[in-house]
This record gives structure tokens, sequence and C-alpha cells, in this order.
């Protein structure tokens, strides 16, 4: 499973939204942001997923790329295997 995320420079590094599941979170570097925006969704399905409630339908990957909010962001993807795995501390 994969999930469209957006990643903005800041002073500190770098913020990361997952548009489809309302998560914003950062890192350092590109890969620590990536790897901070696998661990949000891991939280969040498993919130979910422990809540007995489907998970929310993402959008179509256009209408992020059409989103003024989004303009000048870079966007890329973290891929999720196992939703039941457990999350990395």
């Amino acid at each position: 499973m994969q999930f469209l995320i957006t990643l903005e420079e800041t002073e500190s590094g770098f913020s990361v939204q997952v548009p489809d599941l309302a998560i914003l979170t950062y890192g350092e570097t590109i890969e620590s942001a990536k790897q901070a925006a696998t661990q949000a969704i891991y939280i969040n399905l498993n919130a979910y997923k422990e809540a007995g409630k489907q998970v929310p339908a993402g959008k179509a990957i256009a209408a992020h790329l059409e989103n003024p909010d989004y303009q000048d962001l870079l966007f890329t993807f973290v891929s999720i295997s196992d939703v039941g795995e457990k999350v990395a501390a």
C-alpha cells in the first residue's frame, strides 16, 4: 500500500504531510521525514483498525497535485506493508 506525501524544506529540516490521512510530521533529513511519515501512517491506520473504523478513502493524486495549498511542494510516496506490523519506536 502506498501513500502520497509532501515534503517542504524548513529551517530545521523537512516538514512532511500525508494529505489523505491529515498527518503532519517532520524530520531533519528527507529520509528521516519519510520514516516519520511511515511511522505516523502505521499509528494512524492501527488506530482506525483498533476502533473498528474504515480508513477514509484517499483522493486522486491529481486532486492533490492541483491543490494550491501544496503548490511548490515535493511529492513522493511511502510504502506501507502490513498494518498489523509493530511500529518501530
